[in-house]
């Protein structure tokens, strides 16, 4: 099994919390596609003929696409790659860049799963994210979404906003319930250092974050998904039974995948390997076909020990935990027993659960997963 992640780097504009890479502007887009599609063939050995289970187009805003270029792209993959029939195609949108006609063209091409960037139904929340969409708009997507045919829909939810409060938090979880949406990517605000909304609360423009405001948020979202049967099977996802993303779960699990297009990552099981940050020197790197021209990826080789402390920090993140027995099979007794002596005395003081061979995080603990993680990792011990 394999997956293949398509990065899309350009946005009508930047959201002012936003730290990936993305340029708000297409200049380049059509210079990009070229470039693009150069890639997805001449990296078409990478997963040696590995079944791909999942297809999943990222950004910046996929949906800024033509329905003619995404369909290109997924016949040029079909074309190069062995895509398995039943496999998961999701596509991230914005919800500013929908129609009806559009969602309806996205199902006859193939793609089978929405994640749309709702992250609010109030549009007092998305005027303080600088988000393009008002609140009317955001069910009218919803509406759309489910009358073009699509039943796999996840939406973005932001938490902890200094605009909002616990009355209008549980609000947008009743719409989302109302909706009975099988999948839920819910985020507290996080100021990343590049982002514009760290510039204005730096500066006093807006309010700043309350770390018990997201505390709050959390809690409720952590109950009332329990309450209405979704599993809380990662940090920020939130499911009904059987309705995970395939996608998101296989980095979790190690499943190799190749990532297209700038600041796309790879994984074959021994190495990562990474493109370069920059539209404009990603399109200077990779190979067209008459130059020969390396890709300009920078790459890692995975030690037994750094293998280690990926699984230990992935799987924490998840409500399967880590697989001790899995463990000792796959990586070595020396890591098993090394994993289990130092969650211990985490276990002793609550910070860690255990059930046979697993060791997991409850929700509360989820919270302080990477310093949890961070106590049980190889090199830091």
């Amino acid at each position: 099994m394999a997956g293949i992640y398509v990065h899309i780097p350009f946005c009508n504009s930047k959201c002012a919390y936003c730290g990936f890479y993305s340029l708000p502007s297409l200049k380049l887009k059509d210079r990009f596609l070229e470039t693009l599609k150069a890639e997805i063939v001449a990296r078409k050995d990478y997963l040696q003929g590995d079944a791909v289970n999942t297809i999943y187009f990222g950004g910046g805003t996929p949906s800024l696409l033509s329905l003619k270029e995404i369909g290109g792209l997924l016949h040029l993959i079909n074309a190069h790659y062995p895509v398995a029939s039943n496999a998961e195609i999701t596509l991230e949108a914005n919800p500013d860049t929908l129609s009806l006609e559009y969602l309806e063209g996205l199902r006859q091409l193939g793609v089978n799963r929405l994640s749309i960037g709702i992250q609010s139904f109030f549009d007092n929340d998305l005027k303080y994210l600088s988000r393009r969409h008002d609140s009317h708009h955001a069910l009218r997507c919803l509406d759309w979404a489910k009358q073009a045919g699509f039943e796999n829909i996840s939406i973005d939810l932001i938490y902890g906003l200094p605009s909002s409060n616990a009355e209008q938090w549980n609000k947008n979880l009743d719409i989302f319930l109302a909706y009975g949406l099988p999948h839920l990517s819910a985020y507290a605000l996080t100021l990343e250092p590049n982002a514009i909304l760290t510039k204005q609360i730096e500066l006093g423009k807006v309010q700043p974050v309350n770390e018990e405001d997201a505390l709050r948020d959390y809690e409720i979202l952590c109950q009332r998904a329990a309450e209405n049967g979704y599993l809380h099977y990662e940090i920020s996802n939130f499911c009904q039974l059987g309705m995970h993303s395939k996608h998101n779960a296989s980095y979790w699990f190690g499943t190799p995948y190749i990532g297209f297009g700038p600041s796309a990552h790879s994984f074959d099981g021994n190495s990562r390997q990474w493109n370069v940050s920059s539209v404009e020197k990603y399109c200077v790197s990779v190979p067209k076909p008459v130059e020969g021209s390396a890709i300009e990826i920078e790459k890692e080789i995975l030690s037994p020990e750094q293998h280690y402390d990926e699984y230990v920090m992935l799987r924490l993140r998840t409500h399967w935990g880590i697989d001790l027995k899995w463990m000792k099979r796959e990586m070595s007794e020396r890591f098993s027993t090394y994993c289990e002596q130092h969650a211990q005395p985490l276990i002793a003081e609550g910070r860690l659960s255990k059930t046979r061979e697993f060791l997991y995080l409850t929700d509360q603990q989820m919270l302080f997963a990477d310093g949890i993680a961070e106590e049980l990792f190889w090199e830091k011990n």
